[in-house]
């Protein structure tokens, strides 16, 4: 089997975090990857076994360190040994074999003028690069150039030396000779020289193993130099930073720096790599960027240095405002970002002690007018323990955000327009002009496939808002999933041209889904259990309230600790199809001005106040086939119902005269009543809604006239019978056959009056009360012998009259219903 060598330089030392040196220490030598452990050891001459491999005695030349060894047919190797904690430690090393010979071989072969490398080329152990020919053709954007080692120019990757020096030699060769490959073999290489500049045509590549460890304070890696003027997106670009672990260590440097920074550039892609423990401020910022890809990063642990960033970003997206926004070098032109994508990257804390989760994972945090950030797709983003948003959206367009999972996290997403209470942001860079009053319309906003539990004691887990003078225009929100969340499911706030879909929600600690200002949009969710309503739509004292056009379909609401569905102000709100039940408070209440409200097909159930609850200051409702139990509806204008709710079938419903009351429609009379009884008061069933003002009161005669009457007059009655309106007493004046009969309100509850204004939607009366030699035969769909006594009742009351009574003040209430003759005579208010 094959020796393999290792120890003997400058990484192979067993150090403490603070640099001292551990002498006499036993050392455990795993397989890398797999981690089984190696037992065949050797010294170096290749044949002296090694019982224990320990660390250099206090003694020796190198206290600490691990002498020259070899190991049977493993080419990568794990150090471990028991850290105070009593865990385990491991850092990484490879063979000289496999790992050094390897990469200088591989990069005197592209040194070579001309040829083709064909198949794949491995390094073992440490780093696979077979994408440097796809096709039989060179990576995009590196031609021939050629490989650069940071070894060439000195780094020795033990973790105590400062190898940014050579470093940044390795990364200024390659941009020299037009464009290169740094690549920076397995080790820890300490950066105190800082920052790292990269510039244009460079790809930086940290193999398998590699940590770039921050040795002081700054930021770690900068594209540019500080003397630079590129405007717009002409700075260092067509850039690649992947693979390994930058290690910003902010325990050790508590001084707000970042990790990467980019700014003013073209096509930058940062991938496949760990940034660990940032301070501050962000793991990543891409500044004035166009075409930037973030993939499968992984941005773990943060540093407030001193309590004041709150709101700092893993990745973060801003435009050239000022020094203050982005130190590394200017100009200050207020150049967004563009064509960004974040995919495939994980956010959350990284175990260190004196390292919390980050506030943020991806957004941004300051604005300029007119210089929204475009474009912006995040994918498949995982985080963790955050304190306030996964993704934080200000003033960006032209965004999809979608595919995110969230475990306890303070917020989940939030959109927002430019901020009118923010000075600084309503003023151009360089504190110019012109400074705009207010806020600004963003557009076109998706944001689906969210699920996220616990957390959300900051905020919604999906919030888009804008401001009265900047609304977010053109917004889908899809499959947003979330259950334990402290706050809403969903906020809207001033969002217009907007679809709601799939939204479910268990266990909200506020309003499952609420909005607020929003206009033109459609709401479909299902809230169990939230500590407020169910769903909301408030539109008071903001630009929605003349004409909102928001439909809540296909809903249903469960488990709240308030109404299942509130509607406050607002013009035009539809609420189709849409369940609530097992809840405390109205299924549905509508309040505080809300003018024409629809309810159509809605249901609800087990609510412990009415299903349907609408106030005295809504005008305008109409309601169409509901199922909602009891309905209070103190609406001031007359409710417009479905056939369903009027009792009626939509033809006849259709027929139905305009302004006109009936007690069966016109389609269903042609019978004729024979068996009324002279002086006997017949009630006759209408149903009339709330706010109906009654003026008039007809009924229609047949082919008999009435025969020397003496007394005939109408009245109006509630469900209880109770006399509310009658007409003037007609004593002798003819009634001819084949003739309707319109007479006049004389009286009311109220006194002398010409009409009655109905307080209640649901069963009335009409009342006709005729003396005469002979009774008219009153056109209808006939009477009823048998059964009309049945509660609620209809036909003959009170017998033996002749003038009207007195209905002021409710006097007069016709007596029981005698079951006699159940009259179904076509009569008519208006």
């Amino acid at each position: 089997m094959p020796l393999y060598t290792f120890g003997g330089n400058p990484a192979a030392v067993l150090t403490t975090d603070t640099g001292d040196v551990v002498p006499n220490y036993p050392i455990i030598i795993r397989v890398a990857g797999s981690g089984a452990e190696v037992t065949a050891l050797y010294e170096e001459d290749g044949t002296t076994p090694i019982g224990l491999l320990r660390s250099n005695a206090i003694g020796s030349d190198s206290p600490g360190a691990i002498r020259t060894f070899k190991a049977d047919d493993v080419s990568a190797i794990e150090y471990e040994y028991l850290g105070p904690s009593g865990d385990p430690v491991r850092w990484y090393e490879t063979s000289r074999e496999a790992s050094t010979a390897a990469l200088l071989g591989l990069e005197s072969k592209f040194n070579v003028a001309g040829g083709t490398i064909t198949g794949d080329v491995d390094i073992e152990g440490t780093l696979d690069v077979e994408e440097i020919l796809v096709n039989g053709l060179p990576i995009s954007g590196l031609g021939q150039a050629g490989i650069y080692l940071p070894q060439t120019y000195g780094a020795v990757g033990n973790g105590i030396a400062d190898d940014a020096p050579a470093i940044q030699a390795a990364l200024d060769a390659a941009f020299t000779a037009g464009g290169g490959w740094v690549i920076v073999p397995a080790g820890t290489y300490k950066v105190a020289t800082l920052p790292l500049r990269g510039r244009h045509g460079v790809r930086l590549t940290l193999a398998d193993g590699a940590t770039i460890a921050r040795g002081a304070n700054g930021t770690m890696f900068l594209n540019g130099t500080a003397v630079q003027a590129y405007g717009g997106y002409t700075g260092h670009g067509n850039m690649i930073i992947e693979g390994g672990m930058w290690d910003a260590k902010a325990s050790s440097y508590p001084t707000s720096a970042m990790v990467l920074s980019l700014g003013h550039a073209q096509n930058i892609t940062v991938r496949n790599t760990v940034l660990k423990d940032t301070c501050g401020y962000h793991a990543i910022e891409m500044n004035a960027i166009k075409t930037g890809r973030i993939i499968n990063v992984s941005a773990l642990g943060y540093l407030d240095p001193d309590g004041t960033r709150t709101f700092s970003e893993a990745f973060q997206f801003d435009l050239a405002k000022g020094s203050s926004y982005f130190g590394g070098f200017g100009p200050y032109d207020d150049t967004p970002c563009v064509d960004v994508l974040v995919q495939g990257c994980t956010v959350g804390p990284s175990g260190t002690p004196g390292t919390t989760s980050w506030p943020r994972g991806v957004g941004s945090h300051s604005a300029s007018p007119s210089k929204p950030h475009s474009g912006i797709t995040v994918r498949d983003l995982y985080c963790e323990d955050l304190t306030q948003f996964a993704v934080g959206g200000y003033t960006w367009q032209d965004v999809v955000v979608s595919g995110l999972t969230l475990k306890n996290c303070g917020a989940g997403v939030r959109m927002r327009t430019l901020d009118s209470s923010s000075a600084s942001h309503r003023t151009p860079a360089g504190a110019g002009s012109p400074s705009i009053a207010g806020s600004q319309p963003l557009r076109n906003i998706v944001v689906d496939d969210v699920v996220m539990y616990g957390g959300g004691t900051y905020d919604a887990a999906v919030r888009i808002e804008g401001e009265d003078t900047g609304y977010v225009e053109g917004v889908t929100i899809d499959n947003i999933i979330c259950r334990d969340v402290g706050s809403q499911a969903l906020r809207l706030v001033d969002v217009e041209d907007y679809t709601v879909d799939h939204v479910v929600a268990r266990g909200c600690g506020a309003t499952g889904v609420s909005t607020l200002g929003t206009r033109r949009g459609r709401i479909r969710a299902h809230i169990n259990g939230a500590v407020g309503a169910g769903i909301a739509v408030d539109s008071r004292s903001t630009p929605a309230a003349s004409a909102t056009d928001v439909t809540l379909e296909g809903c249903s609401v469960t488990g709240t600790s308030a109404n299942g569905i509130h509607i406050w102000d607002g013009n035009g709100v539809i609420v189709d199809d849409c369940d609530t039940y097992a809840l405390t408070g109205y299924g549905i209440q509508v309040s505080t001005n809300t003018a024409n409200p629809t309810f159509r097909n809605c249901r609800s159930r087990d609510t412990t106040l009415a299903g349907l609850n609408i106030t005295n200051t809504v005008t305008g409702v109409k309601r169409y086939g509901n199922s909602v139990g009891s309905v209070a509806d103190a609406s001031t204008t007359p409710t417009d119902t479905s056939p369903f709710d009027s009792g009626f079938g939509a033809l006849e419903d259709a027929m139905r005269p305009a302004g006109r009351y009936e007690t069966t429609s016109r389609m269903r009379a042609g019978a004729t009543t024979t068996a009324m009884v002279s002086g006997v008061l017949y009630l006759v069933p209408i149903w009339l809604p709330k706010g109906a003002v009654i003026s008039n009161i007809s009924f229609m005669n047949g082919a008999t006239a009435a025969g020397t009457p003496t007394n005939y007059w109408f009245s109006l009655h509630n469900s209880a019978r109770v006399a509310l309106a009658r007409t003037a007493d007609q004593t002798t004046t003819a009634w001819a056959a084949n003739t309707v009969k319109t007479l006049a309100i004389a009286q009311t509850t109220a006194g002398t009056a010409s009409s009655y204004t109905t307080t209640y939607s649901g069963l009335h009366y009409l009342g006709v009360m005729i003396k005469a030699t002979s009774l008219p035969n009153l056109v209808g769909e006939g009477s009823m012998s048998t059964g009309p006594g049945a509660s609620p009742g209809f036909g003959d009351t009170t017998t033996g009259m002749s003038t009207p009574p007195t209905v002021t003040a409710g006097a007069f209430t016709a007596a029981a219903f005698g079951g006699n003759v159940g009259l179904l005579a076509y009569g008519y208010a208006a």
